[in-house]
């Protein structure tokens, strides 16, 4: 299944190499562990890790780029 790590970080695809510092900052403090007790937070962490690692990294921003333009046309078009 497609991940959108744009949702993810709550940041639109227009975001610069800061903003989506920023985001990864603000997301991984606001589901740490020691922020959110009795919550099992691994899950929502990953991904936010992940997020980070594929659109702070120009190459791999610019594929990721090309699949989320496809997923998004075609989610448009099975509606």
């Amino acid at each position: 299944m497609f991940k959108d790590y744009y949702a993810i970080l709550n940041i639109p695809v227009t975001a610069s190499q800061q903003e989506i510092k920023s985001a990864y900052r603000r997301q991984a403090s606001k589901w740490h562990p020691d922020r959110n007790p009795g919550i099992d937070t691994t899950e929502i962490i990953q991904l936010i890790n992940e997020a980070y690692l594929i659109l702070k990294d120009a190459e791999a921003k610019e594929r990721y780029d090309k699949e989320y333009i496809r997923f998004k046309q075609s989610a448009t078009n099975n509606n």
